[in-house]
This record gives C-alpha cells, sequence and structure tokens, in this order.
C-alpha cells in the first residue's frame, strides 16, 4: 500500500482530534474551579471557573468544543473513504451519523471509532496512533506532567515508521525528549508537518 502523504496526515490528525475528544470526555465536567482555571490557562481558553469552561467545551460555537473537534473527525473520515478499508470506513461512517438517537452519547461514539480504527492494516495504524499519542503528548505539556511511557511510545511509533520510507524529525525529536516543554513540542509538530510535505 502506497499511503500518500495527504492521506497519512487526515490519518494523523484523526487520531489527534479522536485522542482530545476523548480527554475532554474523562475531564468533563471540571468541578473545582482552581483545577478548571489552571486548566483554561494551560490551553489558553477563556474560562474562569469550572462552570464557565464546562460550558466552553459544550458549545458548539466555540473551536475547541467537543462538537467543533467531532466536526474535524467527520471530515476527515470523509477524506479518507478511498484510504480506509471498506469496512473501516462504513463502520465509521455509521458510528458518526447516530447522534441524533438520543440514548447514544457523543463520547460513546467516539469511543467506538477509536475501537474501529485499532484493526486497520499497519501503515494506516501507525498514522493514527502517533496522532494519539502526539496529542496526548501536547496535553501533558501543556499541564507540565510529561510521562517518559509517552515518549517512549512516539518514538517506537516514528522507529516503526522507517519502516515504510517515513525519516524525519530526528533532531527536533531528540530535542523533545530532552527539553520536554511546549516549545520543543512545537519544533517537532513543525518537523512533522514538512515531512507530510516532502513526501507527497
Amino acid at each position: 500500500m502506497i499511503l500518500l502523504s495527504s492521506a497519512a496526515q487526515n490519518i494523523f490528525w484523526l487520531g489527534r482530534y479522536l485522542s482530545r475528544i476523548q480527554q475532554a470526555c474523562n475531564l468533563l465536567p471540571f468541578q473545582d474551579d482552581k483545577e478548571a482555571i489552571e486548566y483554561a490557562h494551560a490551553f489558553c481558553l477563556p474560562a474562569w471557573d469550572a462552570n464557565s469552561l464546562n460550558a466552553l467545551f459544550l458549545d458548539p460555537e466555540q473551536p475547541f468544543s467537543i462538537a467543533a473537534q467531532f466536526h474535524n473527525v467527520r471530515d476527515d473520515i470523509q477524506q479518507l473513504r478511498a484510504v480506509l478499508s471498506p469496512q473501516t470506513y462504513s463502520e465509521l461512517n455509521r458510528l458518526t451519523k447516530i447522534l441524533d438517537d438520543k440514548a447514544v452519547s457523543l463520547c460513546e461514539v467516539v469511543n467506538e471509532c477509536a475501537e474501529v480504527l485499532e484493526g486497520e492494516v499497519e501503515q494506516v495504524f501507525l498514522f493514527y496512533a502517533l496522532g494519539r499519542a502526539v496529542e496526548d503528548l501536547d496535553h501533558q505539556c501543556r499541564l507540565e506532567q510529561v510521562k517518559d511511557a509517552q515518549l517512549q511510545e512516539i518514538e517506537k511509533i516514528l522507529g516503526l515508521l522507517k519502516t515504510y520510507g517515513w525519516h524525519a524529525c530526528h533532531d527536533s525529536w531528540q530535542s523533545l525528549k530532552e527539553e520536554q516543554n511546549m516549545s520543543a513540542l512545537y519544533n517537532f509538530s513543525d518537523d512533522l508537518a514538512t515531512m507530510f510535505e516532502v513526501c507527497e
């Protein structure tokens, strides 16, 4: 399977958006004002207490909201129609269209989508897993809670991607492992974006 960089980038961001929504689902609702303010500051969100932060996540007009992130998930799935296996695409398409059923929550749908993508072919799964891992690392960097296991997971994925000819980010990745801060993460993310462009 020859994976175009545009498709790889869509898969990567699908992983990021799904992970971002799952993080929000696990955190909501915020109840402690101090905790909410610290989180809002870390993510540069316009919230001043738990209630305003909860409202921000649940307001579909806000770009950081769960609904807005889910819109991105739907867009990426449609972009990947020719890349995902027919079974995976069909199931993801079905899952993202059942939210009119009030008995099904968006958080439940996202968890099911993540489970479906676990069964994709290795190259597709690796970019999906990289997106999830980078999003989780972004979350940890912002909260200054970087875990060694997260860094090890990304290193493993990057190593496996080399077998498919995706070589990039060595210097910025080494710096990120050493510095473990947002500046280093931004540099690494820029290198990833360049990798997608170069490999087109």
